[in-house]
């Protein structure tokens, strides 16, 4: 059995914080609830998917250690 001189290098991933995974969860869910009682193009739902963008990204960064 020959053995590869290369090896596979994969990023490691840090986890994300369980308070960060919370709030991206009840954002996540406010976001549903508001798309079904108002219009796509309110402000409130604008509002809230900003937000939701904004923990995704520094979820996104904690995994690759930014």
């Amino acid at each position: 059995m020959a053995t590869s001189m290369y090896r596979e290098t994969r990023p490691k991933h840090k986890k994300v914080s369980n308070e960060l995974k919370a709030t991206i969860e009840n954002l996540r869910s406010e976001l549903m609830n508001a798309a079904v009682e108002d219009n796509f193009s309110s402000g409130a739902i604008l509002e809230l998917s900003q937000r939701l963008d904004h923990y995704i990204v520094m979820a996104q960064n904690q995994m690759l250690g930014k």
